[in-house]
């Protein structure tokens, strides 16, 4: 999901949907559950010079994303609609005044059980060793930008720091989370919970 908290901030994204072939690329991803780039153009009857102009600015504004993927004649570009929804919020500020919000790092957890292949890192090294599950006690997971597993579960602690006596009229979690394994699997069976 794609949370979007003022107009401004939307603007890529909604210059990115103001397009009737854009649209349609849209569709037709979803539909097809991804299609590479010479599927694309051939459905939507144009070269593809025009299409990567299209496709390059869903993927700037995060609605598209673009793996490699290998074929019998070499590597291919796989498009996929990265986004389940889009959320844009009209509140005045008047109403944000009384928005509280925390944000905690992926590798903040307070519990965890994991099993391989699993492993933890930050955006520019990996942190200890790649499926051995002891270095999810390390102390530098709370620099973790990515953190994956097989099975398990990993447990968090929102802080709530809202005085006693107020009521809560809405609470919204947003993550990034994805259950494919890139290269082996690409439909792995998402099961994802909240308590």
């Amino acid at each position: 999901m794609l949370h979007i908290k003022t107009l401004d901030e939307g603007l890529d994204v909604f210059k990115a949907l103001g397009s009737e072939i854009r649209i349609s690329i849209i569709k037709l991803l979803l539909k097809n559950k991804g299609m590479n780039m010479n599927e694309l153009a051939s459905s939507l009857n144009i070269t593809n010079g025009a299409l990567t102009s299209h496709i390059k600015k869903l993927e700037d504004c995060g609605i598209v994303t673009i793996v490699s993927e290998s074929a019998g004649h070499g590597n291919q570009k796989k498009c996929m609609v990265h986004l389940d929804k889009i959320l844009v919020e009209f509140d005045s500020e008047e109403q944000k005044k009384n928005i509280y919000e925390t944000e905690l790092k992926i590798g903040h957890y307070s519990d965890y059980k994991i099993f391989p292949t699993c492993g933890l890192a930050t955006a520019n090294q990996l942190i200890g060793e790649v499926d051995d599950a002891r270095y999810f006690a390390h102390p530098s997971r709370i620099d973790s930008d990515i953190l994956w597993f097989t099975k398990g579960y990993v447990e968090y602690i929102i802080p709530n720091f809202l005085p006693v006596q107020q009521k809560i009229d809405q609470i919204t979690i947003s993550a990034e989370l994805s259950s494919e394994a890139p290269g082996v699997n690409d439909v792995w069976p998402p099961i994802f919970t909240f308590i």
